[in-house]
């Protein structure tokens, strides 16, 4: 009984340390290289020029939008001064106009690049949580938004972006 516990620890213990990948994700990369991540395998990648859209196994539902655009070089403060003032907009007209309630507002990084992120919850009847991310690298501007009412999709979401790696060329 000991060592089948002690297998199950290490194993989790390898998990936790990024020492294994869990089964269901595969990697996807941007076609221009600009990032990758992993996505579990049976949700669909689909992209065009400014867009990556990850769609739920049935192929319509989209789980993850990444929008991403050409933008002049910013500076570190004009990136969090853009930010914040994109932020805000979205606060007003995107979550309060339609009578949504911010959950978050905070600064993180993605791959080690600043970003802001913003959690808030649709009105009622139909509550999702939505998590919409906001960031600048090598010359784009970067948004990500995904959402679900299901805790269990958002957890995947969540497990997704946290492997979202740029491209180091």
């Amino acid at each position: 009984m000991k060592s089948k516990l002690s297998v199950i620890l290490t194993f989790g213990l390898l998990f936790l340390a990024g020492g294994l990948k869990p089964v269901f994700a595969l990697e996807h990369t941007q076609k221009d290289g600009l990032f990758s991540m992993d996505i579990p395998e049976a949700w669909h990648w689909a992209e065009d020029q400014q867009e990556v859209i990850i769609a739920y196994p049935d192929g319509k539902t989209v789980a993850i939008d990444i929008q991403l655009v050409p933008s002049k070089k910013l500076s570190p403060s004009d990136i969090k001064n853009t930010l914040k003032e994109a932020n805000d907009k979205m606060i007003k007209e995107g979550i309060e106009a339609h009578n949504g309630t911010l959950i978050g507002n905070k600064e993180i990084t993605i791959d080690g690049v600043y970003a802001t992120q913003l959690d808030f919850k649709t009105s009622p009847p139909n509550v999702i949580y939505v998590t919409y991310i906001s960031f600048f690298n090598k010359d784009r501007a970067f948004t990500v938004t995904y959402g679900s009412a299901d805790e269990k999709m958002r957890s995947m979401m969540d497990d997704a972006l946290a492997t979202f790696k740029f491209g180091r060329s």
